[in-house]
């Protein structure tokens, strides 16, 4: 299971002339993006453990500010030699996408983020959040929160498993006691890799209006719309989401195209 030296576990995913970083949302490990990869052919993809999560349970885990979760990704991307790079995230994992194309705009090519955090975080004294920081190691309060963001909870057990056991207390205490009130909503403008925002008619937990109004202040902001789709939708819907990456992504990179044995879902967008 290869580490960079600052504890980010990461696995390496088919081959192309582009390499595509996929994140996983909060609570998540790299199994989020376990089906995509295969349906995808002439990308290369590095999956990585987010800090505090999964593999990367060791590594520093800040979660104060997307800026300080980011860094310990940006360290292991610099080490592993990806000098240009997408990335591609979901949920808080989408979220941090966007903050590594702020910080290194001269190495993300493009950006891509399923249901994200909104860059304006939330207001101080919100319940919900204070609710969620007394969650950490409490099983019960876990599964209600994953059968909550599942459209088919069958498909997501791994969220529940590394939610109760592969999330370090630091990042959630740090997290739901102080990132969620940050924002980096002022520096959208100063954006200019090109993003994409991908949102599920079915996701119960993102905020539309204030995820659209992060898309509307991006000088290249894209977004879709999956009707169909839940917050999970990596997990639960790859055939859905396979397709969205490529078409994306293929605006600003070569090589990657659906697989030829992949059978795709041709829902309308």
């Amino acid at each position: 299971m290869p580490h960079s030296t600052n504890g980010i576990h990461y696995e390496v995913r088919g081959d192309g002339p582009t390499t595509v970083v996929l994140l996983p949302g909060l609570g998540c490990s790299i199994d989020a993006w376990r089906d995509v990869p295969a349906l995808i052919s002439g990308f290369r993809f590095v999956l990585m453990d987010l800090p505090g999560h999964a593999g990367s349970l060791g590594a520093e885990a800040d979660g104060s500010s997307l800026e300080t979760m980011a860094r310990p990704l940006i360290a292991a991307c610099d080490e592993i030699g990806l000098d240009r790079y997408a990335i591609v995230g979901l949920s808080f994992g989408g979220a941090l996408a966007v903050r590594i194309a702020l910080d290194r705009p001269h190495q993300v090519i493009a950006a891509m983020a399923f249901m994200p955090w909104p860059a304006s975080g939330t207001e101080s004294g919100d319940p919900i959040m204070a609710t969620l920081y007394d969650t950490w190691g409490d099983e019960d309060a876990v599964e209600r929160i994953v059968q909550l963001i599942s459209v088919d909870p069958s498909k997501t057990s791994d969220v529940l498993r590394t939610m109760t056991s592969g999330v370090s207390e630091s990042f959630w205490r740090s997290w739901y006691g102080e990132g969620v009130y940050t924002s980096i909503a002022s520096r959208l403008t100063d954006l200019t890799v090109p993003t994409c925002y991908v949102l599920g008619g079915r996701d119960a937990v993102a905020p539309r209006d204030r995820l659209l109004a992060d898309v509307q202040a991006m000088p290249n902001g894209r977004l879709v719309y999956l009707p169909d789709v839940g917050h999970l939708a990596p997990y639960e819907s790859p055939r859905r989401v396979a397709p969205e990456i490529v078409e994306f992504l293929g605006r600003y990179v070569e090589g990657g195209r659906i697989a030829n044995n992949s059978s795709i879902d041709a829902s309308p967008r």
